[in-house]
């Protein structure tokens, strides 16, 4: 098992700070494009919980052996997105890793949807 220098937990912490940042920033302008007031509270728990994904991202990186320049982009975009849309994305990875199908007929949905949007489209002048 691979243990972490005191570099590499100050590294971490500079990823996740990152992410919290980028959370944060993303959810004020959500909120200000949306004409919403800010609320402190959850301003702060949005930073926090983008600070928390990030850093579960800044780890999937370094097990993908990605590159750390690409890593803080990719922590940085999965903050800016915040936790609620990035853990969703995370979720589908760990699925797919343990080999875990959420909906057995997943397939068989998708093409039936699809069909049904060709469909319309074909019904459009």
């Amino acid at each position: 098992m691979e243990h972490f220098s005191l570099s590499d937990w100050l590294t971490s912490i500079g990823y996740t700070v990152l992410a919290g940042v980028g959370g944060l920033l993303g959810y004020v302008m959500r909120e200000h494009d949306k004409g919403n007031e800010l609320s402190g509270w959850r301003a702060l728990t949005e930073a926090v919980s983008s600070g928390f994904v990030g850093f579960l991202v800044m780890l999937l990186c370094r097990a993908m052996a990605i590159d750390p320049l690409w890593s803080g982009f990719v922590v940085g975009i999965f903050g800016w997105l915040g936790a609620n849309v990035s853990i969703r994305l995370l979720e589908r990875i760990v699925y797919e890793r343990l080999g875990i199908k959420l909906r057995a007929n997943t397939d068989t949905r998708v093409a039936a949807a699809k069909h049904r949007e060709n469909a319309a489209q074909g019904d459009q002048p």
